[in-house]
């Protein structure tokens, strides 16, 4: 029980000084509190354009990375890169990093989605067979070397004086310098990956994120911003606001995968195979029986080569499986706010997705070999009748390397999604903790307001609390969901109108420019032919291909009507989304206030109650009083003040203007939102179980069903080796038998 010491004029005196000091410290809570907002406004208004840059520079690297593979599939080389940003590539510098050269990859059918100058482009020219940039005859089928009796040498051309023909220029031959890259040493000068130890890769692409986060300026961060041949090693994560680029690393062997490398080349060597069998066959009508022998042997090697490939391409994509599994998790888990992360998965995922059609593939190319050697044991016993064909075995894969190393992956895929299984499971037991404690902490508010009774005149006060908070952190929810909606379609509006003013300057002035630039062709045509100068010279065809694109475009004016009026029509939808998202965020920005201050009024009402009645059962026991002002309570009242703000700050935070997210009401919504980021993992975990899985059982099935061997000697009719040779030509010239 509390009583007032204090009574008459000297009361009166102390409670107006006490008031004259209670207006100053209401002042200064005010200012706490405003400073406050507009903290935690600049942090939630941070996150959301964290999240929302974090998503178009994945796309802006996702879009440049097809791009630039749809380019070497058509080019049969990677792009060189733009060194002075007109966005045209510059193979006559030397430089391996530049930017990324999107008025070339658009030339070559591919498009970038980017602007000229957005992006960092790094490649591998290191000098030589590793000079990714370079198209030249760097691959021809392999031979059957008789000396030897190996399957491993590349065959002559008639310019080194034999009979295949030269300069065969096709997808074939980048995928040689991306096995030489594989296999080449690292030296100082490569194009390079910062990580630990050193790597090389095949090329790399770069996003500067939205500000100059190294404060250096430069928007690009550490080794990306210098001119040398190296980037950021791609899992390298922001350091106190310090770093915030994002790097899309294509190593060697991604990129062979990503363009089929594997099952491309087998084909054609297995056409190569088929000729050379004929080689043998042809021989055999000499008597060279011993040759029909080898022949069968080089058919063993073949099997025994794919063999080799397929374990390789096991070990690839098990590599690529466990790092998706890895990235996939830190994007789910931080929200999406681990960009790095966020945009290396998918090119993991992808990189997955690719084995088992290479290794169906391989397995194809295992049957051909039985069936070169089934060919070369017919004719062998057809040409010597002393041959037993019982006696004459074809060739078999040994899979047990790559069925041990698909196995494991297996193991690990299980293991991983126990793991997350385990995470969801504790996530799920601090869920329950936090809900037991918010039920405590509730039940806690409404005793310190019964002081020991049963009900009280004010417990109607206690839900309105509680309704407000939760009110509050849903409106908080929703505006920023808005307020990102509303950004991204701003975004969308100015760049469809830049498109759209650019479309309608072509069209209003499009005979004025066509005239000009044939002008210029001409001119530029005049100055190349004139010029003896190879750097010059580069420069000016760099200029011409640049004006070509342009003219091309005017030239075709239903094709520059059609993208006038689709950038147009893009445009306005853009508008017409924005407006609609700018009418949410208004009512967001309502609905937020209102929220706000039906919680300062509950909480007010309950803190400031005054004096109200304690009940035991339906008789009225005592009287409560809780208020922030003085000369409220009587002699004879249980203060409650104490204890109700006690239990307000253990269940909503400090602050009486908006509940606190981590105080232990709102605690539970949160942690279901973790909850749900981890439960979003499963799908992906259990997707890896499935593809290791699906891999495992078809290499089995390969191993455990070898190609039919039937050499009977029934007799073969042998083709000309000039037409096996013409036919081996053509199919390399078409990039093999996919």
């Amino acid at each position: 029980m509390n009583r007032s010491p204090l009574c008459g004029g000297e009361s009166s005196r102390l409670f107006d000084a006490r008031s004259r000091g209670f207006g100053m410290v209401q002042v200064l809570l005010l200012i706490a509190v405003l400073a406050g907002l507009a903290t935690m406004g600049y942090l939630q208004w941070r996150e959301r354009s964290a999240v929302d840059s974090s998503r178009q520079e994945r796309q802006a690297l996702s879009q440049a990375d097809r791009a630039i593979v749809t380019f070497a599939t058509v080019m049969r080389r990677l792009p060189c890169p733009d060194t002075n940003r007109d966005g045209i590539e510059d193979c006559g510098a030397a430089d391996q990093k530049g930017w990324l050269p999107s008025v070339s990859l658009r030339l070559a059918g591919a498009d970038p989605g980017v602007d000229v100058g957005q992006l960092r482009y790094l490649v591998q020219r290191g000098g030589g067979k590793n000079d990714l940039t370079v198209l030249d005859d760097a691959w021809r089928p392999l031979e059957y070397d008789t000396t030897g009796k190996t399957y491993a040498t590349m065959r002559e051309t008639t310019a080194t004086g034999g009979e295949y023909q030269a300069d065969i220029l096709t997808l074939t031959d980048i995928c040689q310098r991306l096995e030489d890259g594989r296999t080449t040493a690292y030296t100082p000068g490569m194009a390079e990956v910062r990580s630990s130890p050193v790597r090389t890769t095949a090329y790399a692409l770069v996003h500067p994120g939205n500000d100059d986060a190294d404060g250096d300026g430069s928007l690009f961060d550490g080794a990306n911003a210098s001119a040398d041949s190296a980037v950021e090693d791609p899992t390298l994560r922001p350091l106190l606001s310090r770093y915030n680029d994002i790097v899309l690393e294509r190593s060697y062997t991604s990129l062979l995968a990503g363009l089929h490398c594997a099952p491309l080349i087998d084909s054609i060597n297995t056409v190569a195979l088929a000729h050379d069998v004929v080689l043998q066959v042809d021989d055999l009508k000499t008597g060279n029986i011993a040759a029909a022998k080898q022949a069968i042997v080089f058919a063993a090697l073949g099997a025994a080569i794919t063999a080799a490939d397929m374990t390789g391409t096991i070990l690839g994509g098990i590599a690529d499986a466990g790092n998706a599994a890895v990235e996939w998790a830190l994007c789910a888990a931080t929200l999406g706010l681990a960009v790095n992360a966020c945009a290396a998965a998918p090119q993991h995922t992808a990189a997955v997705a690719l084995t088992g059609g290479v290794l169906y593939a391989n397995g194809v190319s295992v049957g051909l070999n039985v069936v070169a050697a089934i060919m070369a044991g017919n004719a062998l016993a057809l040409a010597d009748s002393s041959v037993d064909s019982s006696t004459l075995t074809c060739p078999s894969t040994d899979y047990t390397q790559a069925l041990n190393a698909a196995k494991k992956e297996w193991d690990d895929a299980v293991a991983a999604r126990d793991a997350l299984i385990t995470k969801i499971n504790n996530k799920t037991n601090e869920l329950n903790t936090a809900n037991v404690a918010r039920t405590n902490a509730i039940n806690n508010l409404v005793a310190q307001v019964r002081a020991g009774g049963t009900s009280t005149s004010i417990d109607s006060r206690i839900q309105p609390v509680l309704d407000a908070a939760t009110n509050w952190e849903s409106s908080s929810f929703s505006l920023s969901a808005a307020t990102q909606r509303r950004d991204n379609y701003q975004t969308a509006v100015t760049q469809w109108t830049n498109q759209v003013a650019t479309y309608a300057d072509m069209l209003a002035n499009r005979t004025t420019l066509i005239t000009q630039l044939n002008a210029d062709i001409a001119a530029l045509d005049a100055q190349i032919a004139a010029t003896t100068d190879p750097a010059v010279k580069a420069t000016l065809q760099k200029q011409r291909l640049e004006k070509t694109s342009q003219l091309t475009l005017l030239n075709d004016p239903v094709a520059l009507q059609g993208e006038y009026d689709k950038a147009v029509t893009e445009r306005n939808n853009a508008q017409a989304n924005l407006n609609a998202a700018q009418a949410d965020l208004s009512a967001a920005q309502a609905s937020v206030g209102s929220a706000q201050t039906s919680f300062q009024t509950a909480y007010s009402n309950l803190r400031n109650a005054g004096r109200y009645t304690i009940f035991v059962g339906a008789v009225a026991a005592a009287t409560g009083c809780t208020t922030t002002a003085s000369g409220v309570c009587q002699t004879g009242d249980i203060v409650t003040s104490g204890g109700i703000q006690g239990a307000l700050v253990d269940l909503f935070g400090g602050s009486s203007v908006t509940p606190d997210p981590d105080a232990k009401y709102l605690k539970p919504i949160k942690l279901q939102r973790e909850l749900n980021a981890l439960q979003s993992q499963l799908g992906e975990a259990n997707k890896r179980v499935t593809d290791a899985q699906n891999i495992y059982n078809q290499l089995k099935t390969q191993a455990d069903n070898p190609p039919p061997c039937n050499i009977t000697g029934k007799g073969v009719t042998p083709m000309p080796p000039s037409a096996a040779l013409d036919i081996l030509i053509k199919v390399d010239q078409k990039g093999g038998t996919r």
